[in-house]
């Protein structure tokens, strides 16, 4: 991150967040598989703190370029979001979910198109609900791994024609995560004809951010 500080090179930068993110990523997926093997029922929890909601989803967005391009895949990014919302939530917990769903989409699509729109709604004066659809153009998921895929572990059937698959524990701390927010994912696919994934989650609005 020092290092990062001194660079004024924006694209450079951008691959500073993206390996800052991996990181992360990786760390809590390390702790994650940790406490399976030790079979510790520890409950997640999120740490909050305030951040401007539209320019962190711009940054984390940003930052996964590097990860997709690396596979001939393009990233297209929409919000419907315009003015600033400051809320108070666990940031590194948002980074983990877009971070985890877009990667899942990358391993499985190649030379395609990964599409990230988020819409935000207040829910009511104290709280806004982010949305958000991951769309990919990818080898898709049969209906049989479909009711599977949240499951600790769980590979799916294709795994043999997919390199770095991984732990399989990434969408299991999805739903997780999502879970702590009140939130709801669901997942629509099918076989070479890509996936979509849909998730919601709730942020409280700080006093900073309300009109």
């Amino acid at each position: 991150r020092r290092v990062a500080s001194r660079v004024e090179d924006k694209e450079i930068q951008d691959q500073f967040k993206s390996i800052d993110f991996t990181t992360n990523s990786l760390l809590q997926l390390s702790n994650k598989v940790l406490e399976y093997s030790k079979n510790e029922k520890v409950k997640p929890k999120l740490n909050n703190k305030s951040f401007e909601l539209k320019n962190e989803l711009n940054q984390i967005v940003t930052s996964l370029n590097t990860l997709v391009e690396n596979k001939g895949n393009t990233l297209d990014f929409s919000s419907n979001q315009k003015e600033e919302i400051v809320v108070s939530s666990d940031l590194i917990k948002i980074h983990q979910l877009f971070y985890n769903i877009v990667g899942n989409a990358n391993k499985f699509t190649e030379n395609g198109q990964i599409s990230v729109k988020t819409t935000t709604n207040n829910l009511n004066a104290d709280f806004v609900v982010l949305n958000t659809i991951i769309r990919d153009t990818g080898s898709g998921i049969s209906q049989a791994d479909l009711e599977k895929i949240f499951e600790p572990y769980y590979q799916g059937i294709v795994a043999e024609e997919v390199e770095n698959l991984g732990a399989g524990l990434g969408l299991s701390l999805c739903k997780e995560i999502i879970e702590l927010y009140d939130g709801t994912t669901s997942v629509e696919s099918e076989v070479n004809k890509g996936t979509t994934v849909n998730f919601s989650i709730k942020l409280k609005i700080t006093e900073s951010g309300k009109q």
